[in-house]
């Protein structure tokens, strides 16, 4: 298991200022701190090293198809945040309306990144490379 510190640390702060917030009474937006620190607390443990750039002619058929694979499933975790960020945009929308702007940003940007890896996905599948 790898740790990423860069998470780590953004992570901690955001706990910092979820807790200053607490103590200023501002309820709301030390939930959406604390959310935040979660988030890069995960992510801190989580997230997989870059891939690199696959160049699919020099694969075998069975290494494309691991490939392709890789890519939907990158494709349905962003699609997964973006309904997440949909949803977490709606209930801003009621309690703080300025917030919703964020989640609203970031379910664009994962739908964003969702297409990016579908048509990534696309591009191994054509029959040109899984002829091969």
């Amino acid at each position: 298991m790898t740790l990423r510190w860069r998470y780590l640390v953004l992570g901690l702060g955001f706990l910092v200022v979820a807790g200053v917030r607490a103590a200023q009474g501002e309820v709301v937006w030390a939930v959406v701190f604390a959310v935040a620190a979660g988030i890069n607390g995960w992510l801190a443990v989580q997230e997989a090293p870059a891939a690199e750039p696959v160049d699919p002619r020099g694969m075998a058929p069975s290494e494309v198809e691991g490939a392709v694979s890789g890519y939907r499933s990158q494709a349905r975790t962003w699609q997964v945040l973006g309904v997440a960020g949909l949803v977490l945009g709606g209930a801003l929308l009621l309690v703080e309306p300025p917030l919703a702007v964020f989640a609203a940003g970031a379910a664009l940007f994962a739908v964003h990144r969702a297409h990016r890896a579908g048509r990534a996905a696309a591009a191994l599948e054509r029959p040109a490379v899984v002829a091969r």
